[in-house]
């Protein structure tokens, strides 16, 4: 087990990004947007898809993700990362779960490109929606968070409550939310997490994953990608380099 993660520099975002295929209207530059639905992201016409993106310096990398996607449980992904034209890194991808997959690299990679291709050929809907995606490295605290903290979720329901006092229930979304406490921030951490608020403050989303070296089917189902945002910090131990700090973050949709 690691410490948990924060994925916050996003290179999707300021990288150059090359599709092999796309919607007219859904090209891959939505994946720049920090919305989740599928009329606002990247719409793959087939079942094959394929994303480029190129740096003008090498950069580091450790997680890659998909979110809010329609892969079914039987798709496939991998990702190539090279540097100066020379592969140095290639990782077939973990299980799809929560609509979301993700692959972790055991150590930091300084590429300038990274190839993420992606095949779900028994994909029901005959093309892909892959509205959100992460790319870049991930900021692990010395020390891990706190067992306090807690998982939940906001429930979108439209419901009717008839005379007899039955319920009908149209369900609308479901949102997961994680409270994380973390107790023993150092004063290092501390600054870190300060310019990570900073980035969320701006609506730009974040990847939290409780523990990066997990399987891929954990992986996938623990990992959050959505709006951060913290408490103040404290100095529960006086002098003691270590901060208390808790975060909210909740899936974006």
């Amino acid at each position: 087990m690691e410490n948990c993660g924060f994925g916050w520099q996003n290179r999707i975002l300021d990288a150059a990004l090359a599709a092999d295929a796309q919607m007219p209207r859904l090209p891959v530059s939505n994946l720049r947007s920090q919305q989740g639905a599928p009329s606002l992201g990247w719409r793959i016409p087939g079942t094959t898809a394929g994303l480029t993106l190129t740096l003008t310096d090498a950069v580091s990398f450790r997680a890659f993700s998909l979110h809010r996607t329609n892969l079914t449980t039987s798709a496939t992904w991998s990702v190539t990362a090279s540097r100066g034209g020379v592969i140095i890194w290639r990782m077939p991808g973990g299980p799809v779960a929560n609509g979301q997959t993700l692959l972790v690299s055991p150590s930091v990679l300084l590429a300038d490109t990274v190839r993420m291709t992606v095949s779900d050929p028994t994909n029901p809907d005959g093309w892909l929606d892959l509205p959100l995606a992460y790319a870049g490295p991930l900021f692990q605290p010395v020390r891990n968070f706190s067992t306090s903290s807690t998982a939940g979720r906001t429930l979108g329901q439209d419901t009717i409550t008839s005379l007899a006092g039955t319920e009908f229930v149209e369900s609308r979304w479901f949102q997961r939310k994680l409270s994380i406490v973390h107790q023993s921030l150092g004063d290092a951490d501390a600054v870190v997490m300060d310019q990570i608020l900073r980035v969320a403050a701006t609506g730009q989303n974040i990847l939290f994953l409780p523990d990066p070296a997990a399987s891929g089917a954990d992986l996938a189902a623990k990992a959050v990608f959505g709006r951060l945002s913290g408490n103040d910090l404290s100095n529960p131990f006086g002098v003691a380099d270590r901060h208390a700090l808790t975060l909210d973050l909740t899936e974006r949709l």
